[in-house]
């Protein structure tokens, strides 16, 4: 397995992700169509919970293992054998924890907290997905860690792939039998797909070469067992803490929203429908170009932890602001695009004008979100993880008090959730960025910066004048994409050209 530079890993992340996000909106397409807006709200309810265990489940190990594995390639002290070893008894014990807990608390979590009984058989499908979870996560950091960016990448196409066939199929098959059986199907293809994604990896590194990087030992390893455990505990726990809280947010989100609605006497399916709206649609269009995001932020922690070990401050800084130069390009045109044309996005997407109301405001306010992820991927590399976990913390609190406070006012009423969501958004972001201000001396290009919004600007005047024209919306959405690529390689913003060259020559 060949490792990749910064930017080749980008481009592969990019590319493979965008292959991904785009079956994942044709899943959720599908799904959307075949379950109906009853049938969506019931899965959306129970995501969040999906997402907690995500985060309980990984327990941080795509960071540490990455990051333990990029700093041991310098400093040769212990082999892969103890590192990946640990990490999977830590697995082993946590997943078989989760296990226990959502069994047993499932009932209560769908009757007492969501409001939906119907979210129980969904609930229960998710205990399969833990341990997958988690190992597959396992190996991921492993191969991050080496710079191995391609397969795991292609693991998560094979994932999406496999899950869209069979979730579509077994929706199809369980929806005579009722839409919380239909639900359950969609959450066992979620399985499914990890399943496969474990497989391919296990696949792929079981050639000799890459078996010997994991299973070389030496001496130190004896004694160095318990250090090693110690370090992906200190490394995963804040980073976990960090995901957690954030996930944990997201889990109490719809209960929170649900017992304000209630207070005003507004009906639980209606509330499901409305959740579904803003959560299933309206954020999976915002949320298209953070696959990018995540893209530019993966491979950017095992090279920033090799250069903050070296002390190489120049090599942070390059790396850093590249990553939010990049961020920006793709979240600057996805951001006018979903401002401009809204609806019919919405109704290219999921056939629905449902959820359009909150994305026309909700676009223009959330391209900062684009640029959290390379920032907190950052502050992970120079080991400011608690740092971050206590922004996510602080704007999760405001988030959830927001939540209540404006939801239950009937004059902001369903616009308190959207609001909360980007205050959230916009705190968390800032306040990472101070933090890593105060650790790096970040030095900036403000011709750049000048030049990138002046991009953002006219291409949203063309957009505008465009739209007032009326021509076709689509061909609209093309021309912007052609001028704006125009302008960017014409003013060569950003050093763009020499990033080009650096895909093919690195």
């Amino acid at each position: 397995m060949k490792k990749q530079t910064f930017i080749q890993a980008t481009i592969i992340l990019v590319i493979i992700g965008m292959i991904v996000k785009v079956l994942g909106l044709i899943n959720r397409m599908l799904i959307a169509r075949l379950l109906t807006p009853e049938g969506i709200g019931v899965y959306m309810m129970v995501m969040p919970t999906f997402i907690l265990i995500i985060a309980l489940a990984q327990l941080g190990f795509p960071i540490s293992i990455s990051k333990l594995v990029s700093e041991n390639n310098i400093k040769q002290e212990i082999s892969n054998k103890t590192i990946v070893l640990k990490a999977l008894k830590i697995s082993v014990i946590n997943s078989s924890i989760l296990i226990i807990v959502l069994l047993l608390s499932a009932q209560y979590l769908s009757h007492s907290l969501l409001n939906d009984p119907r979210t129980y058989y969904p609930l229960l499908m998710l205990l399969i997905f833990i341990p997958l979870v988690s190992f597959t996560s396992i190996l991921k950091g492993y191969l991050h860690g080496y710079k191995i960016i391609a397969t795991p990448s292609y693991s998560q196409l094979i994932e999406q792939i496999v899950r869209i066939t069979t979730s579509v199929a077994l929706v199809i098959i369980l929806l005579p039998y009722g839409v919380e059986i239909a639900v359950s199907g969609a959450i066992i293809a979620i399985s499914l797909g990890e399943a496969s994604a474990l497989i391919y990896m296990i696949y792929k590194i079981k050639n000799k070469r890459s078996w010997n990087l994991i299973l070389s030992k030496r001496k130190e390893d004896i004694a160095s067992n318990r250090q090693v455990t110690k370090d992906i505990l200190t490394i995963s726990i804040p980073a976990t803490g960090s995901r957690l809280i954030g996930s944990l947010s997201h889990f109490l989100e719809p209960i929170i929203f649900s017992f304000a609605m209630l207070s005003l006497g507004i009906s639980s399916k209606y509330i499901t429908r409305i959740y579904g709206q803003i959560t299933g649609y309206t954020l999976s269009l915002l949320l298209v170009p953070s696959f990018f995001c995540v893209a530019i932020a993966t491979p950017l922690i095992p090279i920033i932890t090799e250069a903050y070990a070296k002390k190489n401050k120049a090599k942070i800084t390059h790396y850093f602001n590249l990553s939010i130069f990049l961020s920006f390009l793709i979240g600057a045109i996805f951001t006018v695009i979903l401002t401009l044309y809204p609806q019919e996005l919405m109704q290219l997407f999921f056939n629905t004008t449902e959820g359009v109301v909150f994305l026309s405001y909700m676009a223009p306010l959330f391209l900062i979100h684009y640029f959290q992820q390379p920032i907190t991927s950052t502050l992970h590399a120079v080991n400011k993880t608690k740092a971050a976990m206590f922004s996510t913390l602080f704007g999760s609190m405001i988030k959830l008090g927001l939540i209540y406070f404006l939801v239950t006012k009937p004059d902001i009423n369903v616009h308190g959730l959207t609001i909360a969501i980007i205050v959230n958004s916009i705190f968390v972001t800032t306040m990472d960025y101070l933090i890593l201000r105060k650790t790096i001396d970040f030095k900036y290009n403000f011709t750049t910066i000048f030049l990138s919004l002046s991009l953002l600007i006219s291409t949203t005047l063309l957009g505008s004048i465009l739209k007032k024209v009326g021509i076709n919306p689509y061909l609209c959405i093309s021309i912007l994409f052609i001028f704006y690529l125009a302008i960017l390689f014409s003013f060569n913003i950003g050093n763009i050209r020499k990033i080009k060259q650096q895909l093919f020559t690195q």
